[in-house]
């Protein structure tokens, strides 16, 4: 049993027999639809009207589940002994994956090249080798949990192509039609249940229990249109729009659309701006949301009001803000400077800076 991730929420349907960090192939794409720039929001505000974000409906944001958490893209992974994970880009190691004893201790993981590391639970680490597929870092030894789950082409692979639950990894990979999802338990076996879709490139959004079914979702992109495949247990499916980098929170479905956040009802029926401002990351912490732009972190609370709370400048040797999330309750900011140098930081709610955890010179 895995003891970090909710069973709640799967039931019947999966008892068939995911910390992303700043690379590029290991976050959603979304230059080809929209731009976001510092122009967006270069300064530092203060809550005004002018500039507040519009209001939420319900005066809620939702909670994600502790499942839905576990898989969204991670900047820093934490063992149950306390070490961290993280990536670094000193001396142009792109991809290189550091083990960090938070006693001043720290070395690179044996990783092979561009591995993306996936998930962590209490001391097992699990990570995406394109020759070895999905492996198990387990007490300085690897292993590969399945060859399914290998490269199927030369495309980079990306966090939300792996969805981790209690007791089934769920993968993508691509078929001469289109793509199918499958899922391996957690000693390798593979299951006979499919989803396919006849689109390239899907992705895992997550599970979720829609009008009573317990239900499996996909993103999938035309042109420059993002949508959403929802699979019921019996293989029964409905299409809705959304954007990019979708998220699951309680009933809704969070996605990043026109530079902006936006919320819809995961019945599609009822899609809302959330935010006026750019977004390229966000996450929910203390009833709050957080958001991240070029240029520095916004927190917005249930009431729709807005403020600025961290610059990039803020952060040691970081040009740029690309990410921000939370892992044990905790909230982490990922930065960078020039294209393979990269700072990550502990922030607390209000931006303040509690550890400058990794910063590439």
């Amino acid at each position: 049993m895995k003891k970090r991730i909710a069973a709640a929420i799967l039931g019947a349907f999966f008892a068939v027999p995911f910390f992303t960090a700043c690379s590029d192939h290991n976050i959603i794409d979304d230059s080809a639809s929209e731009t976001v720039t510092e122009a967006v929001y270069s300064a530092k505000t203060e809550t005004t009207t002018e500039n507040a974000v519009l209001k939420p409906s319900n005066d809620n944001f939702g909670q994600p589940s502790a499942t839905s958490e576990l898989n969204r893209p991670q900047y820093l992974y934490i063992t149950d002994n306390g070490e961290y994970v993280y990536l670094s880009g000193k001396e142009g190691l792109g991809d290189a994956y550091i083990l960090d004893d938070r006693n001043g201790h720290t070395r690179q993981l044996p990783f092979p090249s561009k591995s993306l590391m996936l998930h962590v639970d209490g001391s097992s680490l699990y990570y995406y080798s394109p020759d070895e597929g999905i492996c198990e870092y387990k007490d300085g030894k690897s292993k590969s949990l399945n060859a399914e789950t290998a490269k199927k082409n030369d495309s980079d692979s990306i966090r939300e192509e792996f969805y981790f639950t209690d007791d089934a990894i769920y993968f993508a990979s691509p078929t001469d039609s289109g793509t199918v999802i499958k899922s391996i338990d957690y000693s390798g076996k593979l299951s006979d249940k499919k989803y396919e879709l006849e689109y390239k490139n899907a992705r895992i959004v997550g599970i979720a229990e829609i009008d009573g079914k317990k239900s499996l979702l996909c993103s999938y992109r035309i042109s420059i249109n993002e949508n959403i495949r929802i699979f019921d247990e019996k293989g029964n499916y409905k299409d809705i729009k959304s954007g990019n980098s979708p998220y699951i929170v309680g009933d809704n479905l969070y996605y990043i659309k026109n530079q902006c956040l936006w919320r819809n009802t995961l019945s599609g029926d009822d899609e809302k701006a959330v935010t006026d401002k750019g977004c390229i990351s966000y996450c929910f912490y203390k009833d709050k949301l957080y958001c991240a732009v070029t240029a520095g972190i916004y927190v917005v609370d249930k009431d729709g009001n807005t403020k600025e709370i961290l610059n990039a400048s803020d952060l040691e040797n970081t040009d740029f803000i690309d990410g921000i999330c939370t892992a044990d309750d905790r909230l982490f900011v990922s930065g960078g400077s020039g294209a393979f140098l990269h700072s990550l930081a502990e922030i607390d709610e209000n931006g303040n800076v509690k550890d400058m955890i990794h910063s590439d010179k």
